[in-house]
């Protein structure tokens, strides 16, 4: 995937993000609010480009204003893992932010993206003077530890039917991650959420489908029996018709 990384700073007058949306900044003072804005970058993005990859120093915390962004991460193979498919308002980099190291994964514009960031040293020195923010940190970089084993237990103990049933039900697992709702997401997409193939994907979708658990309208998935993906997605039993679609 060989797009450019640099970014064009728009001539237009910079906006003010609306801070208090977003979870990290929940309950700063007025005063901490405005040196946010003030060490906060705007930058736009055209559709391919990256906003930082995996491995490059801490690129900071951001804030998506307009558009939507890839997370995702890659290996030698190539092979791409979507952690997230995000859009205003939404943040991300937390990790990366808060401990200066390298980017955890790779940002991509998947539309023409408008963002704020606010690089590690800044949100640093706000930290040690804002005990709500420290808080607000620490509560966030919790939630992503859970979200984390979460997804771990899914990989790890879950079929590709159920995990797919969550996809579609928005439950915690997914619903903060990915912007779109499933039905509007490829087969290819689905797959890099669940860390598959675009054909295991493909057979579990049949399964659902031959269970009416779901049905297609047009080319999109959508639900057909909520209450069957709900039992699927906290018992991971498949219902009978499903038997033969392999994990």
């Amino acid at each position: 995937m060989s797009v450019p990384s640099t970014f064009v700073r728009s001539p237009e007058r910079v906006m003010r993000p609306d801070w208090e949306s977003i979870p990290l900044f929940a309950g700063l003072d007025a005063a901490a609010l405005d040196r946010l804005q003030s060490a906060a970058r705007r930058h736009v993005y055209p559709a391919g480009a990256f906003l930082f990859r995996e491995g490059e120093p801490s690129a900071g915390f951001f804030i998506i204003v307009d558009g939507m962004v890839r997370l995702y991460r890659s290996n030698p193979e190539g092979r791409l893992h979507t952690l997230s498919l995000l859009r205003a308002p939404s943040a991300f980099n937390e990790v990366a932010a808060v401990d200066g190291g390298t980017n955890p994964f790779h940002a991509l514009a998947v539309t023409a993206v408008e963002v704020f960031a606010l690089p590690h040293h800044s949100l640093f020195n706000l930290m040690a003077t804002e005990r709500t923010l420290m808080a607000n940190a620490m509560q966030a970089l919790a939630r992503l530890n859970r979200e984390t084993l979460e997804r771990l237990e899914d990989m790890t103990f879950r079929t590709i039917p159920s995990r797919l049933a969550k996809l579609f039900l928005h439950e915690s697992t997914y619903g903060d991650q990915i912007c779109e709702m499933p039905s509007q997401l490829t087969q290819e997409e689905m797959a890099a959420i669940l860390g598959t193939t675009r054909e295991v994907v493909g057979r579990a979708l049949r399964g659902l489908l031959n269970a009416g658990l779901l049905v297609k309208r047009g080319r999109f998935f959508v639900i057909a029996d909520a209450d069957g993906l709900m039992t699927l997605a906290e018992t991971n039993e498949l219902p009978q018709k499903l038997t033969h679609v392999k994990p």
